[in-house]
């Protein structure tokens, strides 16, 4: 199981009021939330106080939203990862409600408004094919689905809990060159 900590990407409440030092707090807890305090504080050269209060600054903020584990699902039985390009009526992508009883589903690990030719896109995670097909079924019973469109997901060459944009150094691509 590997633990990360998710954030707000636009940087929250905060205003821009998120310094260095508060970066280099969520980039080592986005890599590790699960760090103790006190090996943190020797990393970043900060008292352990401080950091506690810092991080609590953070959370109080809802620039940390929440810290949870990773699970590997096809370890526990989920086999199969989709992704659902949904297309609906027009002007309804954005409606919530509307796509409520999508994203309800619990299969559905996330749900996207998107630009393009679809105006949704779901990643569904099932145990097997008859599941999935519930899944798709369930979907198409939405009112305000046309179309959809699913392509299953042979590998995975980065994971979300990976992307880390508060890292220091040059991208991969440039250090390719």
């Amino acid at each position: 199981m590997v633990y990360n900590c998710d954030k707000i990407q636009d940087g929250g409440d905060m205003n821009g009021k998120v310094d260095e030092i508060d970066k280099k707090i969520l980039s080592e807890l986005r890599d590790n939330c699960k760090i103790p305090i006190k090996e943190l504080s020797k990393m970043l050269k900060i008292h352990p106080n401080t950091l506690l209060l810092r991080i609590r600054k953070l959370e109080n903020e809802k620039v940390i939203k929440k810290y949870q584990a990773e699970v590997s699902y096809s370890k526990i039985g989920h086999e199969i990862q989709v992704v659902v390009m949904i297309k609906v009526k027009k002007g309804r992508a954005g409606d919530a409600d509307q796509i409520k009883d999508i994203s309800n589903l619990p299969q559905v690990e996330s749900l996207y408004a998107v630009t393009g030719t679809y105006d949704v896109v779901a990643k569904v995670i099932v145990k097997d094919r008859n599941e999935l097909l519930k899944v798709l079924q369930q979907i198409h019973e939405n009112e305000i689905v046309t179309k959809t469109n699913t392509h299953m997901i042979l590998y995975t060459y980065k994971y979300p809990s990976e992307f880390n944009p508060l890292k220091d150094g040059e991208s991969s691509l440039k250090k390719k060159k």
